[in-house]
């Protein structure tokens, strides 16, 4: 009975750790449209993009890790933001913040971003930590809401 529940256990957890599949795609009537089924036949457009459970890397140290599954980090960049982009990714770095880069390109992309921050003017670099966000960069900033996230002022990664 005890291996049998086990092993029921290890199945279910291994169905969780697939990959899941987002679609966005256009229909007849030019309407995009996102969603986790395949779209129909005659979408239009048609993206997929794959996304693998996350994974808590053992290798963080204890507050890091914690602090990184509480309140996750993404940086929202252009590709026409040289200076204050870099200066926040390599601020992000030298702290040593797990973080995801997501670079807004398409005008649906800066919709979206727009959306997130609530409307008003794009500003980026855009920092968000949780659900808290910062337009552009400035040092204090940053850190202060890393601060109150949780995150330690120097990682111990190396």
């Amino acid at each position: 009975m005890r291996n049998s529940l086990i092993w029921l256990l290890v199945l279910f957890c291994a169905g969780l750790a697939q990959a899941q599949s987002m679609y966005r795609w256009v229909d007849q009537e030019g309407k995009v449209h996102y969603g986790d089924r395949p779209p129909p036949k005659a979408a239009r457009e048609v993206q997929e993009k794959k996304y693998a459970a996350p994974v808590a890397d053992k290798q963080l140290p204890y507050a890091l890790r914690q602090a990184a599954e509480s309140y996750p980090v993404s940086l929202y960049v252009t590709p026409d933001c040289p200076t204050a982009c870099k200066d926040g990714r390599d601020y992000l770095n030298k702290r040593g913040v797990p973080f995801t880069e997501k670079v807004v390109v398409t005008n649906e992309d800066v919709a979206a971003l727009r959306q997130r921050l609530g409307g008003g003017d794009v500003v980026v670099p855009v920092l968000q930590v949780g659900e808290e966000t910062r337009k552009g960069y400035l040092e204090t900033t940053w850190a202060n809401l890393l601060d109150a996230a949780g995150y330690p002022q120097a990682s111990g990664r190396r």
